[in-house]
This record gives C-alpha cells, sequence and structure tokens, in this order.
C-alpha cells in the first residue's frame, strides 16, 4: 500500500535568474573566494536534441532527479561529494519511506519545497549518499552513472517504478558550476543558504533559500522576502526554476 508522505519541514526559495542573478551577487556583496565550490551533473535521457526540436527529459518530467555533486576541495578542506536521488513532486510511496531516516552514509528525507514569489507548496523527498570524491571525479568524466547509486537509492527509485531498462541508457548533464554560501541573517530563524549555478550558455542563477516548519512556512517566506528587500534586492520577475532550465541547456548541447 503507497500513501503519501507528510513533510514536517520545508524549504523556502527566492530564485534569481540571468541579470537578476548578477544584481542580487552583487548587491548581496558576495565574494566567489568565500564560498564552497562544487561540480553538478545530472543524469537523464534526453529526447529531441538531435532532431533540433524541443528537448525533453523523461525522468525529469516524471519528477525524478539523479544529481552528483562534487566539492572542489579549495583552500585545504577535503574533497567530498554526495549522490542524491529527488523526487519532485513526491508520489505516493510505501511505508518504509513516508517519513525521515539514515544510515551510516546516507539520509533520507521530506520537504516541501517553496520557491517565492508565489511560495506554493510542493512536496519533495531526497535520498543523500556520501560518496568518494575521486569516484565521483571518474563519473564525470566517463559519464557513467555505474557505482554512484546505492543500494538505497535502487530502493527508492525502484518504490517509483525505475528499475533495471528504466536506469539504462542514461546520459550525463553537466557540468554545473555552484559556489554555496551560509550566512546568519538578522530577522530570520534559521541560517540562510545561498548558491550560484552558472554553466557555459551564460546561464546564471542565484538562489536564497531558508528552512523552517510547516507551520512556520508561510510566514518564514514572507521573513525572506522582507530580508531581501532591506538589503537592496527587489523579488524576481518570475521565480524561474534553476533545475530545469540548466538541464534543458545542457541537453541541447548533445545535438550534433
Amino acid at each position: 500500500m503507497t500513501e503519501s508522505p507528510e513533510a514536517k519541514t520545508a524549504e523556502i526559495k527566492i530564485s534569481f535568474a540571468g541579470t537578476e542573478a548578477t544584481a542580487a551577487l552583487g548587491t548581496l556583496g558576495l565574494e566567489r573566494s568565500d564560498g564552497r565550490r562544487r561540480s553538478i551533473h545530472f543524469w537523464d535521457r534526453p529526447q529531441g536534441a538531435a532532431a533540433g526540436g524541443a528537448v525533453t527529459l523523461p525522468l525529469l518530467d516524471r519528477g525524478v532527479i539523479l544529481r552528483l555533486r562534487r566539492d572542489k576541495g579549495e583552500r585545504g578542506s577535503r574533497p567530498e561529494a554526495d549522490m542524491t536521488v529527488k523526487l519532485r513532486p513526491c508520489p505516493a510511496l510505501p511505508a518504509p519511506w513516508r517519513k525521515d531516516r539514515e544510515g551510516d552514509d546516507w539520509e533520507f528525507t521530506v520537504e516541501e519545497d517553496r520557491t517565492g514569489p508565489a511560495f506554493t507548496p510542493v512536496l519533495a523527498a531526497a535520498l543523500q549518499a556520501e560518496r568518494d570524491a575521486g569516484d565521483a571525479h571518474d563519473a564525470e568524466r566517463s559519464g557513467s552513472l555505474d557505482g554512484m547509486l546505492v543500494d538505497r537509492h535502487r530502493e527508492l527509485l525502484g518504490a517509483v517504478g525505475l528499475t533495471g531498462e528504466g536506469l539504462g541508457g542514461l546520459t550525463a548533464l553537466g557540468p554545473v558550476n555552484a559556489v554555496r554560501w551560509k550566512q546568519e541573517w538578522d530577522g530570520l530563524p534559521r541560517a540562510v543558504a545561498i548558491e550560484e549555478w552558472t554553466t557555459g550558455h551564460d546561464l546564471r542563477f542565484l538562489e536564497v533559500s531558508v528552512r523552517a516548519e510547516v507551520p512556520d512556512a508561510a510566514e518564514t517566506g514572507r521573513l525572506l522576502l522582507d530580508t531581501l528587500r532591506e538589503r537592496g534586492v527587489p523579488p524576481p520577475q518570475t521565480g524561474e526554476t534553476k533545475t530545469r532550465a540548466v538541464m534543458t541547456a545542457l541537453a541541447r548541447d548533445l545535438a550534433p
């Protein structure tokens, strides 16, 4: 029997794209040298790019995101990597996957994604597992997902009908160059995470996010917008989500 998981926490996000992202980065006074640098790759089965038509991403279209992140290991820090399977929107799941759980090197969380300015709640579930940074680098270079998915990933994917051939023939999409900062802002109850994504297509996104308990999510969204305004950053015009835009642009690169 499957049922929809219930989220206890929410991630409230404000996403800026293009020139809005560039302006917000400057207004917030963020220095890339102060952030944590990452390389990000996604896996999907792009269709339509070679024919010059609209690009489709079958896994993303069914709400499945396969993402590998690898820290650049700068400034003397130890390189780290993680592989995440994310379900957004999250479908009904069997009992073991309806609440947060964790193991020695993996963590499964259920939460609401709320992206401004509308902040419409979308249920999301993610299983993140630590991976060896060297193996992750090899996966980036080869484009192969083999060895990056742990057993728990495969169990979760199996719960939504992705096994065997459903995970075959996947293509790596990347790299996305990311820089992440974490700051404490007056007026907000928790730390603020800020992440910039750039690609070779002159795509740029800047996402500002903070987590809250679900009953406090609406108020936290209002506080986040107010705090950005106080810092001289107006709300974005659209709040475009970065994942689909970036994956689609990377998939277009596959056209001969």
